[in-house]
């Protein structure tokens, strides 16, 4: 069963992080392509759509889905797989998670209440983009790092066991 929570939580934390490093090299530069009116009223679109249960499996994946493996670990004897996953983890809610609820919604939520074709849209789009997408980029290589980390957990895991399995230490 752990080995199934790796593969999981391997998915989810890979997904975090395409999306945000999609939004740091796609999505937001295109969207300054695009004038501040068309950025304001696109982007409020993204964030209304973005809370849905598909987009939540994987954010709050990336969190739980790790734990459960370390603890699969940890029960199998594979303490130092188990750290590694724990750290995943760590990396998730702080660079991740944290970053989301301190700074990128509050940034969101603040836009919401923007007119896009409010005379003042450029300075609004401006004040909301540069912020956001610099603490995406800091979402981007947590996602990355957190990645990582579950990655060599579960080499860490495999080599365990299969030096158990060989009589090896």
């Amino acid at each position: 069963m752990r080995h199934l929570f790796f593969v999981l939580a391997l998915l989810c934390t890979a997904l975090s992080a395409g999306l945000f490093y999609a939004f740091s090299t796609i999505v937001m530069p295109g969207l300054d392509l695009g004038g501040a009116a068309s950025a304001i009223h696109s982007m409020q679109g993204m964030n209304t759509i973005v809370r849905n249960p598909l987009f939540a499996a994987v954010f709050f994946g990336a969190l739980v889905l790790p734990l459960l493996a370390a603890l699969g670990a940890r029960s199998a004897g594979h303490r130092g797989a188990a750290r590694l996953a724990v750290l995943a983890a760590l990396i998730h809610v702080a660079a991740v998670i944290g970053v989301t609820l301190q700074v990128n919604v509050p940034l969101n939520e603040t836009l919401a209440t923007v007119a896009s074709n409010d005379p003042n849209a450029s300075n609004f789009w401006k004040d909301f983009a540069v912020p956001w997408t610099v603490w995406n980029h800091v979402r981007t290589g947590g996602a990355i790092a957190a990645f990582l980390c579950l990655l060599a957990a579960w080499a860490t895991d495999l080599t365990t066991a299969n030096r158990r399995t060989h009589g090896l230490r």
